[in-house]
This record gives C-alpha cells, sequence and structure tokens, in this order.
C-alpha cells in the first residue's frame, strides 16, 4: 500500500541524470518545507549529501523493475502531478495519491550515446520513456504544477522560489511549460531520426555562443565513429563546430569541381586562394593569392597529402586540414597540433551526401537541387576577340568554377595555374573588381595578361573596363544583361576576349 500523504505537505518530485547542482536544488526545495521524492540514483545522491528524500517505491509500494525501466510510472506519481488543483485531491486521499507541486527532471542522455559511436542495444536502453511522461504531465498542469526540465533554469528558478517564499508565479510555470514541450519535441525527433537512420550530434553551439545547434547525419556502421557516416574521420585537433562544418562542405564542393589535384583555401565558405597542382605545389600557389585571409582558414585538397605539403601546413596558424588520404609522416607532423581539426574525406560519399541545398527559418523551409557541372565550358560563346588559346583556355576554366563557390557578385582573376585575386560579397559588381585588383596589388601581384570570371553579367560596361586597366585579357561571365551587346562592344574595343556561357553559377 502507498504511504498516505499528509495534508497540505508541499511535495517535489526529482529524477535527473544530470546531477549538476542537485543539492543545491533540494537543499532549496527542503527550506521551504517541500517534501521531496526521488526515484533510484536522484534519491541515493541526495541522501549521500544528508537532504532528506523519500523513495519513488516508499512513495508507490512497488519497486523499480525491469533494471529501473519502470520507477514513476504508476499513478500515485503521476496522479499527483495531474490532478487539477490541491482541493481535487480530497477524493484520492484513501488510494495514497496526494499533489505533486514541483518536478524538476532531465531525461537520458540518449545524443551522447549516439554520438559516442554505442552500439544498438546501449543506444535503445538511453531511450527515455518516464522521464518525458513526467515532464509532459507537469507541463499540461502548469496552472497548479512548477516544471524544470533543464539545469539551464536552475538560476531563474530559484530566483522565483526565493521571491515567491517557496511558490513560483504563473508566469515562469507557463514559460518552463513551453520550453519543455520543446525539449521533449527535440528529444523524440532526435529518436525517430535515428531509427530512420540518422544520427544528432549536438553541438557545442551554431553560428554563436548563444544559439543552439545539431548536426544530423546518416548512422555509421557500428563501431565508427558517427562521422564515418558522411564520409569523414577526424584525426586530431578540437571538436568540429558548427561552422567549422558548413565551411567543410564549401571546402569539398570546390576542390571536388576539379579532376586535376589542388589546393583550395577558404574563410568563412568564400575561396581565398586556389591553386592546381599536387601536394606543396598547389598550396604554394594557393597561398599567393592572398595569404592574410588564409590566416585561421580551412585547408583542402582533392589528393594525399605527403610530409612535405604538412611541414609547411604546420607552421601556419589554421582552422581545417582535409584530404582523401595524409601519408603516416604527414598525418604525424599535423596531428601533433592538437587544436587544428586534422579529417580524412571520402570524396564521393561525403559530396553525395550533401547534395542539394536547404535553408530553414521556423516553418518557412527552402530546397533547391545541387549546382553540378559545367557543361557551358563545351559549348561557350564566344562575342569579342577570338577563340582562346589552349593555356587561355586552360585559365578560364579554373576561375569560372572556383568564381562558382564564392558569395554573391563574385570576381575572380588568374592564371593558368592558381588565383590572382578575389572580390566576393559586395553590392557593386564593380566593388567586387575593384577588391579583386587590390587583393592583388597587395601581394605584389602581376595582372598583366591575366583571366577574369564573373558569377553574374556585367550590367554596364565599366566592369569590364576596370578588368581591362588591371591587365586581364579574357573574360568568362554568363551573360544575360540588356547591355549585353554594349559590353561586348567595349570588350571588343579594349582588346578583350569576352566568352559568355549562357549559364550562371550564383552563390547567394
Amino acid at each position: 500500500m502507498a504511504n498516505q500523504p499528509v495534508e497540505n505537505q508541499r511535495r517535489a518530485l526529482l529524477s535527473v541524470t544530470d546531477k549538476t547542482r542537485l543539492d543545491e536544488i533540494g537543499k532549496l526545495l527542503h527550506s521551504y518545507g517541500y517534501e521531496l521524492i526521488a526515484s533510484g540514483g536522484t534519491a541515493r545522491y541526495l541522501k549521500d549529501k544528508d537532504i532528506p528524500v523519500t523513495g519513488v517505491g516508499e512513495l508507490t509500494g512497488y519497486p523499480e523493475i525491469f533494471g529501473g525501466r519502470v520507477k514513476t510510472l504508476h499513478p500515485v506519481i503521476h496522479g499527483g502531478i495531474l490532478g487539477p488543483s490541491r482541493e481535487s485531491f480530497a477524493e484520492t486521499t484513501e488510494l495514497g495519491i496526494g499533489p505533486i507541486d514541483i518536478v524538476v527532471v532531465n531525461l537520458y542522455r540518449f545524443q551522447e550515446t549516439v554520438a559516442s559511436g554505442s552500439g544498438e542495444a546501449e543506444t535503445v536502453e538511453k531511450i527515455d520513456i518516464g522521464g518525458p511522461t513526467l515532464l509532459r504531465a507537469a507541463a499540461k498542469n502548469y496552472s497548479r504544477v512548477t516544471v524544470v526540465g533543464d539545469p539551464a533554469h536552475y538560476d531563474e528558478f530559484i530566483s522565483e522560489m526565493n521571491a515567491g517564499k517557496g511558490e513560483t508565479s504563473l508566469d515562469f510555470r507557463r514559460r518552463m511549460a513551453g520550453s519543455t514541450f520543446r525539449m521533449v519535441e527535440q528529444y523524440n525527433d532526435a529518436i525517430a531520426g535515428w531509427f530512420e537512420g540518422t544520427v544528432p550530434i549536438p553541438l557545442r553551439y551554431g553560428e554563436n555562443p548563444h544559439q543552439e545547434a545539431a548536426l544530423h547525419l546518416p548512422a555509421a556502421p557500428d563501431g565508427q565513429p558517427p562521422l564515418a557516416g558522411i564520409g569523414l574521420t577526424q584525426h586530431g585537433g578540437k571538436e568540429l563546430s558548427y561552422n567549422n562544418i558548413v565551411d567543410l562542405v564549401a571546402a569539398a564542393k570546390l576542390v571536388g569541381d576539379f579532376d586535376q589535384p589542388c589546393c583550395g583555401i577558404l574563410k568563412h565558405t568564400n575561396p581565398c586562394g586556389f591553386g592546381l597542382g599536387e601536394g606543396l605545389t598547389g598550396l604554394e600557389r594557393a597561398l599567393k593569392c592572398d595569404p592574410v585571409s588564409a590566416f585561421g582558414g580551412v585547408f583542402a585538397f582533392n589528393a594525399t597529402v605527403d610530409e612535405e605539403t604538412a611541414g609547411v601546413l604546420a607552421k601556419r596558424f589554421l582552422e581545417i586540414i582535409v584530404a582523401p588520404d595524409f601519408t603516416p609522416e604527414a598525418l604525424a607532423r599535423l596531428t601533433k597540433k592538437k587544436n587544428v581539426r586534422v579529417l580524412t574525406m571520402d570524396m564521393d560519399r561525403f559530396l553525395a551526401g550533401t547534395r542539394n541545398r536547404t535553408r530553414a527559418w521556423g516553418e518557412l523551409v527552402l530546397t533547391q537541387g545541387e549546382d553540378e557541372g559545367f557543361p557551358e565550358l563545351d559549348d561557350w560563346n564566344v562575342v569579342a576577340g577570338g577563340e582562346p588559346d589552349p593555356a587561355t583556355r586552360t585559365a578560364l576554366e579554373m576561375v569560372w568554377k572556383v568564381c562558382k563557390h564564392g558569395k554573391s557578385n563574385a570576381i575572380v582573376l588568374g592564371d593558368m595555374t592558381a588565383t590572382l585575386g578575389m572580390g566576393f560579397g559586395q553590392m557593386s559588381r564593380v566593388d567586387s573588381t575593384e577588391l579583386a585588383v587590390l587583393k592583388a596589388g597587395n601581394q605584389d601581384l602581376d595582372l598583366q595578361g591575366c583571366v577574369a570570371a564573373s558569377d553574374g553579367f556585367f550590367p554596364f560596361p565599366d566592369g569590364i573596363e576596370k578588368l581591362a586597366a588591371a591587365g586581364a585579357r579574357a573574360v568568362i561571365a554568363p551573360g544575360g544583361s540588356i547591355r549585353d551587346e554594349e559590353v561586348a562592344a567595349a570588350a571588343g574595343e579594349l582588346g578583350i576576349t569576352l566568352i559568355l556561357t549562357n549559364r550562371r553559377h550564383f552563390n547567394h
């Protein structure tokens, strides 16, 4: 038989996985005259801290069963939470059901268990049943019951309790109810994703420290770390952040567009240097364009990184190094840098798993297909100057592909092997042109005879005029302006070869 409730006794139920500040919460509740009811490990923890507590089993008259799978799923507990008013418990006193006024519960660490690479049996055991049920019951009955589901809310809870001399305000209870339902929703979403073959990995934070974030991946084979599900293996360095992952996707898509060995350097998803060539050759060509912006950047390769290349990388400050493979000597050298994230990438797997684009703002979700392939390079339209020679064609194809990966109003200058100057993210294409020329000038790079790419049409001849003044001899752009003929005429007068592709690769 369950213990009989004491009339007018205030009671709190505690059942937490995260014991952070649990003794502080227990002492606070006890100081305001609450009887503490707790399950399993929570009860033992409080007793060890000399805080009076009643075990759930003592209250219900039933022990925990099935190894702890069933402990709080009992009418004495849920009746105590769901009773609409203290007066309504007059009818349940003989059943041993009295009011529970405060519920402090947090959930099993399901997402952390998945992220650790645990097997299926262990993961299933971390699917919390009683916890979400308690939280939902308490949140539903917010008019009477206070629910606290996250230690992050403890400070506000303590302030509320002290201000109300052991009571909380209706406004606080309502807000905690909303937060609780949202938390349970996210928890259930993570579980559903795991069953559907995706793995949710909590990240430290999003684009900024005050933003929550998670990474959702296909499930990795048993015994392998979660990143293996997308073709990544991390060999060293700090854990990946939200911004790191965004940069990784951008870096892979850049070097993945080239069949030739190459190196791409990115900063905030924009290329700041690119070079064709294996190992050190590609790296040095990429660095000459904008070594200042490369500071703290992402260095991506589409071929094996050797020890010589690793030696140069090891001397630089950077965030990420990613490549299909590293020689053992290169990997040993780079993993000595404790903060640098060193990753190998199955390029085909990673690119396949990151196809298509999605942006979401609450209930508004935008999706689009992947911008793949460059068929326009086989059928471009020369509207000024002569057909480019093979060397010029190689240079034009390279800057065109790199330009695809910069943000709006992109301009890329280059030669046969590397970028020389880049301008991205400006409101005016002329500004981007001036920025690209300025970047090249800052590194004393000679632009005479260079080629240029633009991710959009030139609305007026002024952009072409600035490129000609800088030394460009050939320009590739999508076209589409009502002034294309005027722009082509200006290019012809300036002695520039102008190629229009009739296909754009614009990255907003």
